[in-house]
Parts: C-alpha cells; structure tokens; sequence
C-alpha cells in the first residue's frame, strides 16, 4: 500500500475514530448521557473533513518544491543562523 493511500485511509478512518472514541470517554467521565447514534455525525464530519483536508493536503505537500528535495528544510532553517 503506497504512503498516500495510508494517510488518507488514516485520515478518513483513523482521525475520525480517534476523535469520537474521545468524545465518548470525555461524556463517560462527565456522566452524560451516551447514544450511540448521536456520535455518527461527529464520526461522519471528521471523517469528511479528512478525506477534504488529508487528501488534497498530502498531494499538495508531496509535490511543493521545499518536498522534493531531502534536505532543502534543513539547509533552509540553517540559513538562518
């Protein structure tokens, strides 16, 4: 599986279940009341916005100039100096 397809699987899977397994720890410890079907939207929002965000974001990043080059954030942040 190629490194894109993994972080946008991450993105669109993992963040999101992340997320509302928090949420659902956090209501737990406060005592609110826990349906399940009221932390689908939170599930099906973050997952949305990670299939918006994480993927143009991750094709964008592979292919900015500063990317394409190893060690060019290096010698850019050492320039400085």
């Amino acid at each position: 599986m190629s490194k894109g397809l993994k972080t946008i699987l991450f993105g669109s899977l993992g963040f999101p279940m992340i997320v509302t397994i928090l949420r659902i720890m956090i209501d737990y410890l406060l005592e609110r009341n826990i349906d399940l079907f009221s932390y689908s939207a939170i599930f099906l929002g973050t997952a949305t916005a990670g299939l918006i965000f994480v993927g143009p974001l991750n094709y964008y990043i592979s292919k900015s100039p500063l990317a394409l080059h190893k060690y060019s954030l290096i010698i850019l942040t050492n320039t400085f100096y």
